[in-house]
């Protein structure tokens, strides 16, 4: 079930590169904002609101990973007995749902249209702005960086233990003692590549929320800065599916059989249509 959740990381981030450039595209593009269409444009793109919903929902599921990495590791039996599929297909629709949910009360509260143009960052109070940004850092980066270096430095330490346990018990069967390296070079390759994704996630994040937390709150304008420090995020998630396609081995097998059974779709539809054409051919013969 992990691969089901690094593919819904791989969608997430996807899906937040697309909306960051159909964002850029309509503010760019000085559309004169009229009526409810011109709110949603304002409070939906202009604003770049949903593509920062996706980015919290990106957060939140990046963590459920790695507690599922450390429940499944350090907790084998427990995990295999409480820790049901359900519960993964839960946490991937909850990623999606809390992501929205983050961003969307702050887009109505925040946003406004006046004489055409979409109004950005009207707060209500300065408590209200101060608020949000100390629950903002402490909910997603705060509370996501303890738990990566807790879990993934809880897991190494795991691993090695067990690693050093399975070399002192080579002289059992060779059939067995292949089977269960296997699976441990299957667990290390996970935890190898969720601890690159964690790492890029700290480098990337941490300047722009160190700079809401102690320049955002203190200016309204658009700075320079601000344009800067934007874009490591928007790097961190683009980079994110190509470290999950060349390091996880799981997500390779799942989008290989997704293409081979597309490609098998569309050969079995082609044969279907030569068939047809072949007998509506004969029986023009006929």
């Amino acid at each position: 079930m992990v691969n089901w959740l690094i593919i819904n990381q791989n969608v997430i981030d996807l899906c937040c590169c697309f909306t960051i450039v159909i964002c850029l595209s309509v503010r760019v593009g000085n559309i004169y904002l009229t009526g409810a269409l011109g709110y949603i444009l304002c409070t939906v793109f202009i604003n770049e609101n949903i593509s920062l919903s996706l980015l919290d929902a990106s957060i939140i599921n990046l963590v459920t990973i790695t507690i599922e990495r450390y429940l499944k590791i350090v907790f084998p039996f427990w995990s295999k007995k409480n820790l049901k599929s359900w519960m993964i297909w839960a946490a991937i629709v909850f990623s999606w749902v809390a992501g929205i949910l983050s961003i969307a009360p702050l887009s109505f509260l925040s946003s406004g249209v006046a004489e055409g143009t979409c109004l950005v960052g009207q707060w209500l109070s300065m408590e209200v702005k101060v608020a949000y940004s100390i629950w903002n850092f402490i909910s997603f980066f705060l509370i996501p960086l303890i738990i990566f270096v807790y879990c993934y430095g809880h897991i190494v330490v795991v691993m090695r233990k067990q690693m050093r346990v399975m070399a002192g018990h080579n002289v059992e069967g060779s059939a067995h003692s292949a089977s269960q390296s296997q699976s441990k070079r299957i667990k290390w390759n996970v935890i190898k590549t969720m601890i690159i994704v964690s790492v890029f996630f700290v480098v990337c994040w941490f300047p722009v929320n160190v700079y809401f937390m102690v320049v955002d709150i203190n200016t309204s304008e658009l700075v320079i800065g601000y344009v800067v420090l934007l874009f490591l995020p928007y790097i961190n998630i683009s980079l994110n599916p190509f470290i999950y396609s060349s390091k996880h081995e799981g997500v390779k097998r799942i989008l290989a059989r997704m293409i081979i059974c597309r490609r098998r779709d569309e050969a079995v539809a082609i044969a279907g249509t030569a068939a047809g054409s072949s007998s509506n051919t004969g029986r023009n013969k006929t």
